[in-house]
């Protein structure tokens, strides 16, 4: 698994001149969006999965004010929050990802 060092980077897009969406980054994670799906992108792989899901666990993590504890936004996504700096993972508890070495782990 790659395991980056803290990061701060953050990035917005302007919005999409078809969509209205904006993109953004986060260390080396990028997020973009459609009406249905969020692209997650990261330096050795990238994931599509549904938009309410990825909101719906957005809300989760945002609502418990970013404690501790794991949250996954599906089987290969999710953060773990450790007071006052989060984990984002991509693949690292899938074994397709792990063993494709895929999977990606960025601490902000």
């Amino acid at each position: 698994m790659q395991n980056q060092a803290l990061q701060t980077h953050v990035r917005v897009t302007t919005a999409d001149p078809a969509t209205g969406f904006k993109a953004f980054e986060a260390g080396s994670f990028t997020f973009a969006r459609n009406e249905y799906f969020v692209i997650i992108d990261w330096p050795n792989g990238k994931h599509t999965m549904p938009v309410d899901a990825f909101l719906r666990a957005l809300m989760r993590d945002v609502a418990w004010g970013f404690f501790y504890g794991t949250v996954h936004f599906d089987s290969v996504f999710g953060t773990t929050n450790h007071y006052g700096e989060v984990e984002m993972f991509a693949g690292s508890m899938n074994e397709a990802y792990t063993s494709t070495k895929c999977d990606f782990l960025q601490r902000f």
